[in-house]
């Protein structure tokens, strides 16, 4: 039985909904590559069958983050062909690593593929091994990125890309619509870039708020909220509403110490190869978990605490992710039930009647 809200979260969506519910897969767990791949085929699946609005996958090169997923959209267009509503999202393709005329082609042919399914979102990776890798300089991936952009903007809105006048085929107008941007957590660019992101009239990405790079969570929250005021302040499209999607990890269980159990393989496999630099120190789990920002235990607690979020009161797109733990198979679907049936009910969520 559905649980009855008991918080409200978000600024409503065109079906009355107060929100969307989406989920971030990690296939970071250690399978073959062909296993990883089919099981994310299977987790779309169920959570369709959930009523989840959305899905999406991340992007990393070389396993890093012992990821399985340097070709987002060669795998969306897999799951693409076993599901029929559950939209397709990447977050984020690294678009300084891609040729943007490339992006707009592979999208918009698995936009097709799709039915109109997919939601791109791009962004500028934080990976400084990747840049070397593809012959860039991290130093300078705001200028890269910002020009990969521009591109990606002007092919899918049909631009001509030669002297004989051809243009991007299949047509990627509804790409464009759907378009993400995830912008940096550095509080001297945040505020400029919502603003950029609104202008272009892109859905709004922003990541977890944690304390790694200093200060607390809840100080990450509120500058959060202060992007998310900044980038609906700069919306000026009076027919298509905004779009601002924020990222919380969660990991709902009914038993605390089983959840810190289950969860303690993966937050000794991310202290071991961390790139936050952990300020902190953090030796124990729990200690991880609270600078980590990672929620879990009893679904209700979760809901409290997503619900005093000041960074979610006016998100249209809510997308949970499971890090840092390595769920298996069953327990991955068992998480995704979890937060569909229990979790996101008591913010207000329900499956979309369309």
């Amino acid at each position: 039985m559905t649980s009855v809200a008991t918080h409200r979260i978000g600024a409503g969506v065109d079906d009355g909904r107060p929100f969307r519910l989406g989920f971030l897969l990690h296939l970071d767990r250690d399978v073959p590559p062909a296993r990883a791949y089919r099981e994310a085929v299977d987790l779309f699946v169920a959570a369709e069958a959930l009523g989840y609005d959305s899905g999406w996958v991340i992007q990393r090169h070389f396993r890093q983050g012992n990821e399985h997923v340097s070709a987002p959209l060669v795998i969306l267009a897999s799951i693409a062909q076993h599901t029929n509503r559950i939209r397709l999202g990447t977050g984020v393709l690294v678009l300084p690593l891609e040729d943007p005329l490339k992006v707009a082609e592979d999208a918009a042919t698995l936009d097709e593929i799709s039915g109109g399914r997919l939601e791109l979102g791009v962004g500028s990776g934080p990976f400084a091994d990747a840049w070397e890798a593809f012959g860039k300089d991290l130093t300078d991936r705001h200028r890269i990125f910002e020009g990969s952009l521009d591109r990606l903007h002007q092919v899918l809105d049909g631009a001509a890309l030669n002297e004989v006048g051809e243009v991007l085929h299949p047509p990627g107008a509804g790409v464009r619509r759907r378009l993400w941007q995830a912008i940096s957590s550095d509080p001297a660019q945040s505020r400029r870039a919502a603003e950029r992101v609104a202008s272009a009239g892109d859905g709004l990405q922003l990541s977890r708020a944690t304390a790694w790079q200093g200060g607390t969570v809840e100080a990450a929250q509120s500058r959060q909220a202060e992007s998310v005021d900044a980038y609906r302040s700069a919306w000026t499209d009076a027919v298509t509403p905004p779009r601002v999607q924020v990222s919380r990890a969660v990991y709902p269980h009914p038993d605390m110490a089983e959840a810190v159990r289950l969860v303690t393989p993966g937050v000794r496999r991310w202290q071991s190869w961390s790139t936050h630099g952990d300020p902190r120190g953090t030796d124990t789990v729990e200690e991880y978990l609270a600078t980590d920002h990672a929620l879990i235990g009893p679904s209700a607690g979760l809901a409290d605490e997503l619900a005093a979020d000041p960074a979610l009161r006016n998100v249209t797109d809510l997308l949970v992710s499971f890090v840092p733990g390595v769920p298996d198979h069953d327990e991955h679907l068992r998480l995704l039930e979890e937060s569909a049936r229990n979790l996101a009910p008591r913010l207000g969520w329900q499956p979309s009647s369309r």
